[in-house]
């Protein structure tokens, strides 16, 4: 086991950016991947968007960070045996002695599917299920 470990720890950043490229959504591709855990019935990757990205509306302005929006969590192709969600975490500005807030819009996830635009396309089109019909065969918790 120990010697696995060591392995993927030596695994070129190349590489290692390449194994990440091919589990992240082209949608998320402009936040950054900051952990990841496993627990007993699901993996979560927490995606942050990155504190520089300003939203048009306050390009110029002198801005400040003021938290994140509530997450979004999203669902993608299952690794392990466990589902696989994204937590989502989009950043609020606000203009130096303002306190109404900005955040960005990125198109995520299709509407009315909380799961990632490659998973929701998958299943609608090769599995013929909803995301709650795969949730309920595979025994996956259902919202």
């Amino acid at each position: 086991m120990y010697l696995c470990i060591v392995i993927i720890f030596t695994m070129s950043k190349n590489l290692l950016f390449d194994v990440l490229s091919v589990l992240i959504p082209e949608s998320l591709s402009s936040f950054e991947l900051v952990s990841v855990n496993e627990y007993a019935d699901r993996i979560e990757l927490r995606m942050e968007e990155p504190a520089g990205c300003v939203p048009l509306s306050l390009k110029g302005k002198d801005v400040i960070l003021d938290g994140f929006t509530n997450p979004l969590e999203l669902q993608t192709f299952p690794l392990k045996d466990k589902p696989v969600y994204f937590k989502v975490y989009r950043r609020r500005w606000k203009e130096k002695g303002s306190n109404n807030p900005h955040s960005n819009q990125h198109n995520l996830h299709p509407d009315g599917v909380k799961a990632t635009h490659e998973f929701a396309s998958f299943l609608k089109d090769d599995v013929g299920q909803t995301l709650r019909e795969y949730n309920t065969f595979w025994g996956f918790p259902v919202d």
